[in-house]
C-alpha cells in the first residue's frame, strides 16, 4: 500500500506536497505524452467518415400474431428497442456485407473484394448506431477516400432496404397461406362454440336467464322480510302471553282486565266499578248488614267471575295466535329454503351459460382478428410496403474523422497527468519519506522523542493545538506526556531549561508541538514561558486568543520598570510571550545581542522556556536562537519533508552547535482501539482556567 493511503483514507496534503516537489517530473512526463500524441495524430493515415440515415418505421409487418402480443410497456418502447437492435445486427450481417462489396466492385471500386480479410476490414470500418429517442439509425463507413466512404454507406443503406423489403414480401406470402388455414380452423371453432351455447340455452330454458334470476332474488328478499316480521311478532306475543299466564296463575285477573282490547271485558269492568260505587254508598249509610249492600257484594262476585272467565278466554286466544304465528314462520322458512335452492340452480346455470358465451366471443374475436390480418397481409403482398426508409444519403465528408487531434490531445493530457502523478509518487517512494516513528529512527539516526497522533477531523487550528490540554485523558494528551518524559530522560542530570522547537518545512506542526510540550510541563507544576519566535507567520496569539502585540519584538530595554508583554493563558502556570509588532528583518532582530539581554530579564522566575521558531529548511531564524536553547527538537510531519531535506536540516543545526535532543513525528495515524477506549477517550471536561 502506498504511504499516502492510510486506514483513515487518502492523505491529500501529503500527496500535494509530493507533487509540489516533483512538479518538474510531472510536467516533463506530461509534455512527452502530449508530443507523442501530436506526432502520432499527424503521421497516421486520415480516415473519412460518411453517414447515411435510415428510418425504421412502426412495423406494419407483424403479419401473424399467435394468440396475443405481450407488450412490456404502454408505449411499446421495449418492443421498438429490441426491434432496432435486431435490425442493426441484420445491417452488420455477412449477407448484407457481401452484397455491398459485390455492388461496390461492379461500380469500379477496387480496394475491396470478397476475400475473408477484406470482409473483416470492411466490417471494422462499418458502424451502425441508433439515434436516441428516435426511429433513425445512422450507417457510418470509415475510408481513406471520402467518395468511397459515401458510396459504401449508401450501398449499405440500399442493400439493407431492398433485403428488408424482400424478406417482408416473402413473409407476407407465407403468412397468407398460413392465415388461410388458420381462418378455416377458427371458423369451425366459432361454429362449435355457437352451437354449444344455443343448445345449453334451449335445454335449460335460459331465454331470459337474467330476468328470472332477478325475479327469484326479489322473491327471496320479500320472503326474508316477511319471515323477519313474523318472528318479531311471535316473540312479542309470546312475551305478553308469559306475563299474562303468570298473573292468571296468581289470580290477578282484575289487573289483566285493562290489558286486552275487548269491548265486553271493558263493559264488565265499568259495570263492576258502578256496583262498587253504589255498594260503598250503602255501606257508608246503613252498614254492611243492609240488604242492598249484601246484594251489591253478591253482584260484584258474579261480575268478578265473569271478568276472570273473559280474561282466561283472551289469554287462550293469545296462545292460539302464537301457535298460528309459529306455523306461518315455519311455512316462510320452508319457502325460503325452496327459493334459495331454485336461485342457486339458476345462478349455476347462468354461470355456465356465461362461460359458454365467453368462449363464443373469444372464438369470434380471434376469427375477426385473423380476417383483418389476412386483409393486411393481402394488401402488403400486393403493394410491397417497406418499413425502412432512407432519410439522408451519405455525402463525401470534407474533414477527416480520424485522427481526432483535439480528442487525442485531451486524452494525452489526462494520461500524462495520471502517469506524471504516478511517477512522482513512485519517485517519492524511492527517496523514503518519514511515515512513522520507526522510519525516523531507521532513516535519520537520531533519537525519537515520540509521535503525535492525527487529531480528530473538523477541528480548527486553535482547538487542534489545545486538544491535548482540553482532553487530558485522550490519546493525544498521553503522547505529549510521553514526549515530556523522553525530554526529561534525555537531559542527563535533569530536563533542559530552554527548549527550541522547529521544523524543516511549513505546516509540519511545530507550533502544535510547542503548545503541547509546554502544557505538559506546566501540568507537572512548573512555571513555563512559551515564546512565539516565529516572526514571519506567528500563531500562538491566535491559539490562546490574545493580542499579537506587545510581545517579543516589544520587550523593554530597562531594568523591568516597564510593563511586561508576557500574558497568562488558560493553561495554569503557562505564560505566553507573543511575537509582537512586525519587524522588517526578523533574522537580524533575533541575532542581536540586545535581544539576549532582554530575554534573560523576562525569563527570570520560570522553570522552562519553550521557543516556537520558523521552519529551519526555509529560513535561518531558528539558527539565530540556537545559542539561547539547551536543547533543540525537530518536528517532522508524516510524508511531507523528504528524507534528504530532513538530513540537510539536521546537518545545518549541527553546524551551528545546536544540542539536538531528537525528533517528534507529527500526524501519525494511530488505531485508537489498539490502546483501549477505557483508558483513552475524549469526554473529559477541560480544566477550568486559572491565573498563575
Amino acid at each position: 500500500m502506498s504511504e499516502h493511503v492510510t486506514k483513515q483514507g487518502l492523505d491529500l496534503r501529503a500527496v500535494i506536497a509530493v507533487l509540489g516537489q516533483q512538479r518538474r517530473l510531472v510536467l516533463t512526463f506530461l509534455g512527452a505524452v502530449v508530443v507523442a500524441a501530436l506526432a502520432t495524430s499527424v503521421l497516421v493515415q486520415k480516415q473519412y467518415r460518411a453517414v447515411a440515415v435510415v428510418q425504421l418505421m412502426p412495423r406494419a409487418g407483424q403479419e401473424v400474431e399467435v394468440d396475443q402480443v405481450v407488450k412490456h410497456d404502454q408505449g411499446g418502447y421495449l418492443e421498438a428497442r429490441d426491434r432496432a437492435r435486431t435490425q442493426i445486427q441484420i445491417i452488420l450481417s455477412r449477407r448484407v456485407r457481401e452484397q455491398v462489396i459485390q455492388r461496390y466492385s461492379e461500380l469500379g471500386g477496387d480496394d475491396l473484394d470478397l476475400s475473408e480479410s477484406a470482409q473483416e476490414a470492411f466490417a471494422r470500418s462499418l458502424s451502425v448506431t441508433p439515434r436516441e429517442d428516435t426511429e433513425l439509425v445512422e450507417i457510418a463507413v470509415l475510408n481513406p477516400d471520402p467518395k468511397a466512404a459515401a458510396r459504401l454507406a449508401n450501398l449499405v443503406a440500399d442493400v439493407y432496404s431492398e433485403t428488408n423489403l424482400q424478406l417482408r414480401t416473402t413473409d407476407a406470402r407465407e403468412a397468407k397461406v398460413w392465415l388461410g388455414g388458420q381462418t378455416t380452423d377458427y371458423k369451425s371453432a366459432l361454429d362449435d362454440a355457437t352451437q354449444r351455447t344455443m343448445a345449453f340455452k334451449q335445454a335449460n330454458d335460459l331465454v331470459d336467464v337474467d330476468e328470472k334470476v332477478n325475479g327469484i332474488t326479489a322473491r327471496l328478499s320479500a320472503l326474508q322480510v316477511a319471515a323477519g316480521q313474523a318472528t318479531t311478532q311471535r316473540v312479542l306475543i309470546e312475551s305478553k302471553l308469559a306475563e299474562h299466564r303468570r298473573l292468571v296463575a296468581q289470580g290477578a285477573t282484575d289487573v289483566l282486565a285493562g290489558s286486552f282490547q275487548d269491548p265486553a271485558l271493558d263493559t264488565m269492568v265499568r259495570q263492576r266499578a258502578t256496583i262498587v260505587t253504589d255498594s260503598a254508598d250503602v255501606l257508608s249509610r246503613y252498614g254492611d248488614q243492609h240488604p242492598e249492600h249484601v246484594r251489591a257484594v253478591d253482584r260484584i262476585q258474579r261480575v268478578d267471575a265473569m271478568i276472570a272467565e273473559e280474561v282466561k278466554r283472551n289469554v287462550a286466544e293469545e296462545r292460539s295466535q302464537v301457535d298460528t304465528l309459529r306455523r306461518q314462520e315455519q311455512q316462510l322458512k320452508n319457502e325460503l329454503g325452496r327459493v334459495k335452492a331454485e336461485l342457486l340452480v339458476r345462478q349455476q346455470l347462468q354461470g355456465q351459460y356465461r362461460e359458454l358465451l365467453a368462449d363464443q366471443q373469444r372464438a369470434r374475436a380471434l376469427y375477426d382478428t385473423l380476417g383483418e390480418r389476412g386483409a393486411e397481409v393481402e394488401l402488403l403482398a400486393r403493394t410491397q410496403l417497406n418499413d425502412v426508409r432512407i432519410v439522408d444519403r451519405a455525402v463525401p465528408p470534407t474533414r477527416p474523422a480520424k485522427p481526432n487531434i483535439p480528442l487525442n490531445l485531451g486524452m494525452a493530457v489526462c494520461v500524462g497527468l495520471a502517469g506524471g502523478v504516478g511517477l512522482a509518487l513512485l519517485r517519492n517512494r524511492l527517496v523514503e519519506p518519514i511515515l512513522s516513528g520507526a522510519d525516523a529512527e531507521r532513516l535519520l539516526d537520531v533519537p525519537l522523542l515520540g509521535v503525535i497522533p492525527s487529531l480528530p477531523a473538523g477541528k480548527d487550528a486553535t482547538s487542534r493545538d489545545l486538544y491535548g490540554f482540553e482532553h487530558p485523558r485522550s490519546l493525544e494528551a498521553e503522547t505529549f506526556r510521553a514526549i515530556r518524559g523522553a525530554i526529561q530522560a534525555s537531559g542527563g542530570k535533569g530536563a533542559p531549561r530552554r527548549l527550541l522547537i522547529t521544523s524543516c518545512l511549513a505546516d509540519e506542526g511545530k507550533s502544535l508541538a510547542a503548545v503541547g510540550i509546554a502544557a505538559a510541563f506546566a501540568q507537572l507544576g512548573l512555571r513555563v514561558l512559551l515564546v512565539d519566535a516565529d516572526l514571519h507567520i506567528p500563531r500562538q496569539h491566535q491559539v490562546f486568543g490574545v493580542q499579537r502585540a506587545p510581545g517579543l519584538t516589544d520587550l523593554p530595554d530597562d531594568d523591568g520598570s516597564s510593563p511586561s508583554p508576557v500574558v497568562p493563558t488558560k493553561v495554569p502556570r503557562l505564560h505566553l510571550l507573543p511575537s509582537g509588532t512586525k519587524v522588517a528583518l526578523p533574522n537580524e532582530f533575533l541575532s542581536s545581542e540586545d535581544l539576549v539581554a532582554r530575554l534573560a530579564r523576562v525569563q527570570q522566575g520560570y522553570d522552562l522556556i519553550v521557543y516556537d521558531t520558523p521552519p529551519t529548511a526555509i529560513i535561518t531564524d531558528a539558527l539565530a536562537l540556537v545559542s539561547q536553547a539547551d536543547g533543540v527538537i525537530l518536528v517532522v510531519r508524516r510524508g511531507v519533508a523528504p528524507r534528504r531535506v530532513i538530513v540537510q536540516t539536521l546537518a545545518r543545526l549541527g553546524r551551528v552547535g545546536a544540542s539536538l535532543m531528537g525528533v517528534v513525528v507529527n500526524d501519525v495515524p494511530l488505531p485508537r482501539s489498539a490502546y483501549g477506549s477505557r483508558y483513552y477517550h475524549d469526554q473529559d471536561p477541560a480544566p477550568s482556567p486559572a491565573a498563575s
